[in-house]
């Protein structure tokens, strides 16, 4: 019996491994006939070579379709959002973005209104835990009904992004201080807290 590290081993692999070369050197339509002159009557060499071929040709596959999801995925980040159509929302314009998230004011060309729509940002839009922490975030958006909590209408997918499709509250941004008065608000002790009512304007929390 040969052993592993036998000289006629290493010869055998050695010409194993200069045929898969050369066979690669060809078109793939003119590898079998090249193997079956090249081995001739040696079917257990053909059979080798045709093995690596194809070990070759599936990790090339998928490497190629991995590259190529990568880079669509880089474009459709990097592409301006402004004008594009989103099952039937169209966006607008940006309204904020953060960490957890990008929101776009978009029009709904079916209901003739204006919504706010999230996806997440370019980096995290195919991390299967932001998905599923957006799509946790629509559910439970969905769940509440509340004057003070906007409402979500749906979600859209659209290529490889994911949109919540929110009500749209008109109104100032909750960036820099707050008032002196809204300061002393919350200061109050929470016998006084109590009392105080929540404002009757709607307030849209979305995590961006």
């Amino acid at each position: 019996m040969m052993g592993a590290d036998s000289p006629m081993e290493h010869e055998r692999w050695r010409q194993v491994e200069e045929l898969f070369h050369a066979a690669l050197e060809r078109a793939p339509e003119e590898r079998q006939s090249f193997l079956r002159q090249a081995c001739n009557e040696d079917t257990e060499l053909r059979l080798q070579v045709e093995h690596l071929i194809s070990i070759d040709h599936r990790a090339g596959s998928r490497l190629e379709r991995q590259v190529i999801e990568e880079v669509t995925a880089a474009l459709d980040a990097d592409a301006p959002l402004e004008g594009a159509q989103v099952g039937p929302y169209l966006i607008l314009s940006p309204l904020g973005a953060g960490g957890m998230g990008k929101v776009y004011r978009a029009r709904d060309t079916k209901l003739a209104r204006d919504v706010a729509m999230k996806t997440l940002p370019s980096e995290f839009a195919r991390n299967p835990e932001r998905l599923a922490r957006l799509r946790r975030e629509a559910r439970t958006l969905a769940s509440l009904n509340h004057p003070n909590i906007a409402a979500i209408y749906g979600m859209e997918e659209s290529g490889n992004s994911c949109w919540l499709v929110l009500e749209l509250v008109e109104g100032q941004n909750l960036h820099g201080p707050l008032p002196s008065q809204s300061r002393k608000r919350c200061a109050l002790p929470n016998k006084s807290r109590r009392r105080w009512k929540p404002p009757t304007k709607k307030a849209s929390f979305i995590a961006i």
